[in-house]
């Protein structure tokens, strides 16, 4: 893999220490950039002279008009520009597709491989890249750590649009709250939209469970120090970001039992996975009394995603093609 000079467009913490890091840690030289000023981006571009620009997701950011001008810009100054489509499947049609007819991006990488055909339709070249793991940022949990949480749970309530994580919410979350085993929950909304919260679910969490947002550096702490971890998930056919990070970081994790999962993990060795709220409770119930039991889920699992599931293993798969492709672009400059 020849290195590259990146210039990594985005403000999140959770893009720029996971693949930003991971490009980083392969030999890439990396410019991050978390100002979406139209005139900061092209002043940056201009001092550091990348080869790729990356840009990731959807957010507000991206909506801005001056954002327009990205194709310009990186036809000027002979950029290669790279997008991932971190909102695939659920909001390709909603957000990937709109924003990438925008920006024009010249390659994409879509965390859902169906949707590989939909940018190719538009003569824009695509591959799959999911989630995946950066062990430098979610070191192992040690059987010394102190466990101060019996359950945590780590991820925003997402509860605009109707997606599967109703259905994981009510397997995981919800029989927890109903039952009243006390479930430390971090991340933006569930204080914010408790009133959505009771109308779709009929629960009120208590307010000494929740904690609010959570920087994206000190989640691993919050793994390492959890006798489980809820993994809610967002669809049957994919996994989230945090399924990853947790389970490499080798935490215990409960999860909804999807296909995905199941394809992904084994129920009982590197994973636990719950079909309903009885199986949720009787799951819970039955490892919190088993810490060895735990330590060893917990270690199979991140032994799983450090073999299978990490940045370097998948970018050394699919650079490649992306090379093939920044080089046929060069020709045509």
């Amino acid at each position: 893999m020849k290195g590259c000079k990146i210039f990594f467009l985005d403000h999140r913490s959770n893009y720029i220490n996971s693949l930003g890091d991971a490009l980083g840690q392969l030999g890439h030289q990396i410019f991050f950039q978390s100002s979406w000023r139209i005139e900061e981006i092209e002043q940056g571009i201009s001092h550091f002279k990348p080869d790729i620009l990356i840009t990731a997701g959807c957010d507000s950011p991206l909506y801005v008009p001056s954002i327009d001008s990205l194709p310009d810009i990186c036809r000027k100054y002979g950029v290669f520009h790279l997008y991932w489509a971190t909102e695939d499947k659920i909001h390709h049609e909603r957000w990937s597709l709109p924003f990438v007819r925008r920006v024009q991006p010249d390659y994409v990488w879509t965390i859902h491989p169906e949707c590989t055909e939909s940018y190719q339709a538009i003569n824009i070249p695509a591959s799959y890249l999911n989630f995946c793991f950066n062990p430098r940022l979610f070191p192992a949990k040690s059987p010394s750590n102190d466990e101060y949480y019996d359950i945590s749970f780590i991820g925003t309530t997402h509860l605009s649009e109707k997606t599967y994580r109703y259905d994981s919410l009510r397997q995981l979350l919800i029989p927890l709250v109903k039952s009243n085993i006390r479930t430390d929950i971090w991340g933006y909304g569930w204080e914010e939209e408790q009133d959505v919260i009771a109308r779709h679910f009929e629960v009120e969490i208590p307010q000494e469970w929740i904690h609010g947002f959570l920087p994206y550096k000190n989640t691993a702490e919050i793994y390492h120090k959890s006798k489980m971890i809820l993994g809610v998930q967002n669809a049957l056919d994919q996994v989230t970001q945090r399924t990853f990070e947790i389970l490499g970081a080798g935490g215990f994790m409960i999860a909804s039992k999807t296909p995905e999962l199941c394809r992904l993990f084994s129920d009982g060795i590197d994973i636990v996975l719950s079909g309903g709220p009885e199986e949720t409770i009787e799951l819970v119930s039955h490892y919190l009394a088993q810490p060895e039991k735990r330590q060893e889920i917990g270690e199979r699992a991140r032994e799983k995603v450090l073999q299978n599931y990490t940045y370097d293993r998948q970018l050394k798969k699919i650079w490649p093609e992306l090379e093939k492709a920044i080089l046929k672009k060069k020709v045509s400059f």
